[in-house]
């Protein structure tokens, strides 16, 4: 099982990405838009949290953020916790929907992705501890990571400019986020690779 402090980061999550949603399906009603804008709500929360996780290391080479480098991982479980809720939002809107609301083929990007976020998550388990230090284990995370990343980057940046959303300034901040977050990263990983930082 998770320490202490995983379970206290991951429920965090999980708290404030249900919160989102139930405060949106309040003010939105519990109707399929209602539960959509819940949906959509709750992904962002959870960006929020993968950002971190995912450029944290890349604050700390550029602009001595130390502090969130060393929470990274807490972020990660922060994110699956609200990934937690927005499944069960997902699967609350097939259910409502009359039509179905992600293709096959999007479900199965989704479902790789969370799982992906899952199989993280089981890292933090002390038992696995020693996984932290393996070379295959870093590759995996990296993979997972950056496809992950490629998900939000799909949703925040490749959907609004392909179907001109309604109200494309809500994904912008979003959109330039993980731009700047991928940006960041891979600058940093090309950084360490020419033994510019340790």
């Amino acid at each position: 099982m998770l320490t202490k402090s995983g379970v206290s980061w991951a429920g965090a999550g999980f708290v404030l990405a249900l919160a989102t949603g139930l405060v949106v399906l309040m003010i939105a009603g519990r109707h399929g838009e209602g539960v959509s804008a819940a949906t959509r709500s709750i992904a962002r929360v959870a960006f929020v949290f993968f950002w971190f996780a995912y450029a944290g290391g890349a604050l700390a080479t550029f602009f001595g953020m130390s502090g969130v480098a060393r929470h990274r991982r807490q972020a990660g479980l922060a994110f699956v916790g609200a990934l937690s809720v927005h499944l069960a939002f997902v699967a609350w809107l097939f259910r409502i929907s009359a039509r179905q609301p992600i293709s096959d083929e999007w479900i199965v990007y989704f479902v790789l992705g969370a799982v992906g976020a899952y199989a993280l998550a089981m890292g933090s388990w002390p038992r696995l501890r020693a996984l932290w230090e393996s070379r295959l284990w870093r590759m995996f995370s990296i993979v997972v990571l950056e496809y992950i990343a490629f998900l939000f980057f799909r949703d925040f940046v490749l959907l609004p400019l392909q179907f001109r959303v309604a109200h494309p300034a809500e994904y912008l901040p979003f959109g330039l986020l993980i731009i700047l977050g991928a940006m960041l990263r891979w600058l940093a990983a090309a950084w360490r690779w020419r033994g510019y930082v340790t």
